[in-house]
Order: C-alpha cells, then structure tokens, then sequence
C-alpha cells in the first residue's frame, strides 16, 4: 500500500515539478509573465472555492463568485507592485478595498453576517495573501538576488519537508502528532521532515557559494535558521489545513487524481511565503542601506 501510494505521487510530483520548473524559468519573459499570474491567480480560484466547501458543511455561505474575484485581484496586486515600484502599496489597497466591498455585499444579510464575513475575509488572508506572495517573491529582482532563486528554495524546501515527512511517518513513526486533527502525521515523520528541510536549505547554501555569479546569497547559518524555521513552519501550515478540513468531515480538499486538492498541495507553502518574502525583503533593505 505505501509502495503504490508512493509511486503514485511520485509521479504526480515528477509531472508537477515540470510545469512548475517551465513556469519559473520563462517567467521573466514579457509575455509569458502574464500566463504565470494568471495560472497563479486560478490555483488562488480553486483553491478559495475548495475554502468555500468547507464553509457550507458548517452551515457557512460566502460569495463566491465575488471572493473569487477578490482573491484574483489580491493575486494581481502582488505582481504589480514586485514589478512596478510606484505600486509598491497595491496589496495593502487591494486588501482593504475587498474587506470594505465584503462588508457592503452583506448589507442586505441580516441572519449570520458576523459567521460569513468572517469565512470570506478569512478565505483571503488564508489564501489569497500567501498566493499573491508567491509572485512578489519570484519577481523580487534585486543587483543581488533573483527571485526564481528563491521561489525554487521555497518550493524545494517546504515540499521535501512534506515528503521526508510523509515517508519518514510512514516507515518509522509510531507517536502521533496530532491524532485529533491529523491521524496519520506522527512526531518521528515530522522530524524527519525538519532534517531533509535544513539539508535542503544547505544545499542551496552550497549552491550560492559554488557560483560566482549566481543572484542567490545566503550564508550558512542563515541557510540553517531558515531550513529550520521552514521545516517548522511548513508542517505548521499543513496541520492548519488539517483541522479545516477535519471540521468539515472531509479527508482531501478536492478529487483531482493525485493531487487530492489544490489546497492539500499548497497548504505548506501558504505560511512559509510569508517568511521567505518577509526575509528577502529586509535582506533587499538592509542592502541597501549598507
């Protein structure tokens, strides 16, 4: 059982590394830079409408075709402001002008508004925000960092914390981490998981120091720290989703073969965005001030 299970998202993993690799390497292109937001911007869609599933189990409703909208549009901000300096503010506008327009679309609610604008302002700060991340990171572009760089690190870290994770539980663990939410992740799986996180994280620390003209930096206790924090952070993020969808009584976000759902396959990365572009951007401001 855990050879088939294995072999199978190897397999979708291998296909999904693919397109992603493609969509991080062409992604400066003029043209082929508005494929990758708006390929951003639908994973964002999905995966809010996957949100909205577990919202109406609980006797929740939200908007949908608004919020979807909305999170799009948080998406879309986050690559105007990487990409235009004199739109550096978008995402904060972007933000407080969807809660005001959340609020106003509920004037006519008068029975469990306080329950359903919570559930859409949440679906945004949990899930629009971290995507649009996503595409600040990558198209953070300084004399000295190439934001591919780091969306690789993101994405290979937190993902190789997922599957040390998933095979270290599998083969060695015993003690649940937490049974309640998540049955299957035990202690010795996720500390599995935190060990392939720093060797990763010190592997792009090789990476850095062996090429002389590479646009990615770090030196290695910051390689060790971040692997740390990411490893940590990561599985974090994977049991938060845990406890949404045991709430609503379901095992996967969605049906996609293999995949499970588009937030089973992000909810790691949503909360080590944040930490990576937080860190790249003090990095990008100490820089300069230096």
């Amino acid at each position: 059982m855990f050879l088939k299970d294995f072999t199978r998202r190897a397999v979708v993993s291998s296909i999904s590394l693919a397109t992603v690799t493609a969509l991080i390497y062409f992604s400066l292109n003029v043209w082929f830079q508005y494929i990758v937001v708006a390929v951003v911007a639908t994973l964002t869609g999905i995966a809010i409408w996957e949100y909205e599933q577990f919202v109406k189990t609980k006797g929740g409703k939200t908007l949908l075709p608004a919020l979807i909208t909305l999170g799009a549009l948080q998406v879309c901000s986050f690559f105007l402001a990487a990409r235009f300096f004199h739109s550096w503010s978008a995402p904060t506008f972007v933000f407080f002008i969807a809660f005001l327009l959340l609020i106003a679309l509920h004037f006519k609610e008068n029975n469990g508004a306080i329950v359903d604008l919570a559930a859409s302002a949440f679906s945004l700060l949990y899930i629009a925000v971290p995507m649009g991340i996503l595409l600040g990171i990558l198209y953070s572009q300084t004399a000295t960092q190439d934001g591919r760089w780091w969306i690789a690190y993101l994405l290979v870290v937190t993902k190789i914390t997922d599957m040390g994770a998933y095979v270290g539980g599998c083969l060695w663990g015993k003690r649940k981490l937490a049974p309640a939410i998540s049955p299957g992740k035990t202690i010795e799986g996720a500390l599995i998981g935190l060990i392939c996180a720093i060797l990763a994280s010190i592997g792009f620390y090789c990476i850095g120091l062996s090429s002389g003209t590479l646009r990615f930096h770090l030196n290695f206790t910051e390689a060790l720290c971040l692997g740390l924090i990411l490893g940590s952070v990561g599985q974090f993020g994977d049991l938060a989703e845990s406890l949404l969808k045991r709430d609503a009584n379901k095992k996967d976000s969605n049906t996609l073969p293999g995949l499970g759902g588009i937030l089973d396959l992000m909810d790691s990365l949503l909360f080590n965005s944040f930490l990576v572009y937080y860190y790249i951007t003090y990095y990008s401001v100490d820089l300069l001030r230096n």
